[in-house]
């Protein structure tokens, strides 16, 4: 159902993006849509048809999520890369004449934006998102001391009738503010993105430790490669479940595609002994990597595949072809590549260059409708052919609005092991972008190193209470074991939160880089535990103190689904459990921590329940995921461990007792049954 536009909606004619008189002006509503309608109205050079003046309400502080670009000045350039960053404001002028810190320094071109979140006096926030549709792709930019919202088809075809302008919701925190923007866009019909709250996470192979071809070879792949990275994994002494072969292995002549096969020279074979290399036991799946447009520089003219040249048409560059802006082209291109995948062996695929891909049809007849019907056909065709869909440099509200089945979004660049001032932004990205990418989709830190001694620890328990995918891309030799084995079991499954962890409210507000701010980190698991990571990557060097308290420990609820309330605190006490220390002490008025350079700390708050809290699996970031707890008296507890090992209990009166088992008191009153890890679940009950 599309929402009834506003009193301001009226049928217009306007030449090009001519910046209209009325100016869209934030209200004090709820929650609220705008539309407009076009009389037929060409767009101007750069694609745009409609420029308007958004004037917003008296403000606190905000946050301004950009797009990357690559130049600036009036109407800045198209948006590329896998990169949406969040950047904490104080007023308009201020992001205008924006400095990056050093650890930011390719942040020269902040002037265009996806999404704005504003924290009001009073408490409140609001949030707001320029709207994309099959006929136009809104973004908001700053130029003279204005926010302006743009938007058009950024081709030549004239644009005729309703277009979705702007939406914006207030909320008492970031997350009811944004849940409730998003609400309004799964109900507008303009877009095809569906709650996250109404899709599967997919387990199979996400849920399991993983490992990818690209940070460690990039490109340079072939059958020999991949078959001897297989074996060194499986006896690396971590279970890992799934392997993903990533660029390097395309029939391409000067990066545009020629067919969806594979270069023989590196691949003499085909793909069949990479697929016989899977094993029940071992690496059970096997993933791809795709180029959203076929390749780097589109499909070649000159492509061998027949069966689609009625389905591809030739862009401005008359060497590249792509899908020619109807549904059957969008559904031909997308069901050849994806099929072939599958026929090929492949369980699960990743799906990269999106919004190059939207560079090349720029200019073109209407490229917004031709990225509309290819994001359709993909999602479509991995849904029908259960093919799991990840997702890579689909960021842009283009693309993130019309997540209709997939469930996996990247949500920072790539990890790069030898730029330690990246992995911190990206760090920092992700977690932000979890707050309105979380509405949708699951988030994607990407791979990471184990044998990097510097990076390894914040980079671990990023991805340990992220809620998404885990996996790595060391050579296969140098897979440090001791890093992977405590976020999953013995058959690779992985220990997650229950939502994607996001940022607690005032880190949206901070440079965590040029300032001495610790930002913090939220995110919710079973029975009421919440997850809290603190993190310091500030660049003076300094150690940092930081904590939290029970109103952060309440926002976790708020992450679970849209909408969900947060979680009151419970009457009995919260408690700390410390898994660098091993300790429980009790929340009482707050906790505080200190946070060394370029370092993170994971914390678990539990609820007391009878003078009982179930910690967990002693050996795992997050103990809590491995519990189930079903009743609880002050005298006895029962729960499911779901996999037997070594775990931890709080207990304020006395030590546990469990038929067999002798307990050690770790610490005050935390008490560990060491009992062997094996595989399958088990049920328990305690006394005392």
């Amino acid at each position: 159902m599309k929402l009834i536009p506003t009193a301001l909606l009226g049928l217009i004619a306007l030449t090009g993006s001519a910046l209209a008189k009325n100016p869209i002006v934030i209200t004090q509503d709820a929650s609220r849509m705008m539309a407009e309608s076009l009389s037929p109205t060409k767009p101007d050079k750069a694609g745009i048809v409609l420029t308007r003046e958004v004037r917003l309400p008296e403000y606190e502080k905000g946050v301004w999520y950009r797009p990357f670009t690559r130049r600036g000045g009036p109407g800045g350039s198209i948006a590329r890369g896998n990169r949406v960053e969040a950047v904490a404001f104080d007023s308009l002028a201020q992001l205008e004449n924006y400095e990056p810190s050093k650890t930011r320094k390719d942040h020269n071109h902040v002037q265009e934006g996806q999404f704005i979140l504003l924290q009001l006096s009073g408490g409140s926030y609001l949030a707001i998102l320029p709207m994309t549709s099959e006929k136009t792709h809104g973004l908001f930019f700053v130029e003279d001391g204005k926010l302006l919202l743009k938007s058009g088809n950024y081709g030549t075809s004239e644009i005729n009738g309703e277009i979705p302008l702007v939406c914006w919701a207030y909320g008492k925190s970031p997350y009811a503010a944004t849940a409730a923007v998003w609400s309004q866009v799964f109900e507008s019909g303009y877009v095809a993105a569906q709650p996250r709250s109404k899709k599967q996470f997919p387990e199979k192979p996400y849920g399991y430790l993983g490992w990818c071809s690209w940070e460690h070879y990039k490109t340079k792949i072939s059958e020999k490669v991949i078959t001897n990275a297989f074996h060194t994994i499986e006896g690396c002494g971590a279970p890992i479940r799934w392997v993903m072969v990533d660029d390097g292995y395309l029939d391409q002549q000067g990066r545009m595609l020629m067919s969806f096969g594979v270069d023989k020279k590196k691949f003499p074979n085909g793909w069949g002994p990479i697929a016989a290399l899977k094993d029940e036991e071992k690496i059970k799946w096997l993933g791809i990597w795709r180029n959203f447009g076929g390749y780097m520089n589109g499909v070649s003219a000159k492509h061998r595949m027949n069966d689609l040249k009625p389905h591809l048409s030739k862009m401005k560059n008359p060497r590249i072809v792509l899908p020619n802006g109807t549904p059957e082209g969008s559904k031909a291109f997308y069901d050849k590549m994806v099929g072939d995948s599958k026929e090929n062996g492949f369980d699960f695929i990743k799906v990269d260059f999106h919004f190059r891909t939207f560079e090349h049809y720029a200019g073109t007849s209407d490229p917004v409708g031709a990225m509309r019907l290819n994001n359709e056909a993909l999602e479509n065709a991995t849904h029908a052919m259960g093919i799991p869909l990840l997702n890579c440099i689909a960021q842009p509200n283009i693309n993130s609005l019309q997540t209709k089945y997939s469930a996996l979004t990247r949500s920072s660049p790539d990890y790069n092991q030898k730029d330690k001032d990246k992995n911190k932004c990206n760090t920092y990205q992700s977690f932000a972008n979890h707050l309105w990418m979380g509405q949708t989709v699951w988030g994607d830190l990407d791979m990471f190193h184990t044998h990097d001694e510097r990076d390894v620890k914040p980079m671990a328990i990023a991805r340990a209470i992220s809620g998404g995918p885990v996996y790595i891309s060391d050579e296969p030799s140098k897979i440090v074991p001791e890093v992977l084995t405590p976020f999953a079991y013995e058959d690779g499954k992985l220990l997650r939160t229950a939502a994607p962890a996001t940022l607690l409210p005032e880190s949206f507000f901070v440079h965590p880089f040029r300032d001495d701010e610790v930002f913090r980190v939220v995110a919710p698991l079973e029975d009421g535990v919440a997850a809290i990571a603190l993190f310091n990557f500030a660049e003076s060097g300094k150690t940092l103190k930081s904590g939290f308290s029970a109103a952060d420990y309440a926002h976790a609820g708020e992450l679970l689904a849209p909408g969900s309330p947060a979680w009151p605190v419970p009457k009995d006490s919260l408690l700390v459990y410390d898994r660098e220390k091993r300790s429980v002490i009790e929340l009482s008025e707050g906790f505080s921590s200190e946070v060394t350079t370029f370092d993170g700390k994971l914390f678990l708050l539990y609820p007391n329940s009878n003078g009982w809290a179930v910690i967990g699996r002693a050996d795992k970031y997050l103990p809590a995921a491995s519990v189930a707890v079903e009743s609880s008296s002050d005298r006895e507890i029962h729960f499911m461990l779901h996999e037997s090992g070594p775990f931890l209990v709080w207990s304020a009166k006395g030590v546990p007792r469990m038929n067999g088992i002798e307990f050690k008191e770790v610490s005050d009153k935390l008490y560990l049954a060491d009992l062997p890890i094996q595989k399958g679940s088990r049920k328990i009950m305690l006394s005392r």
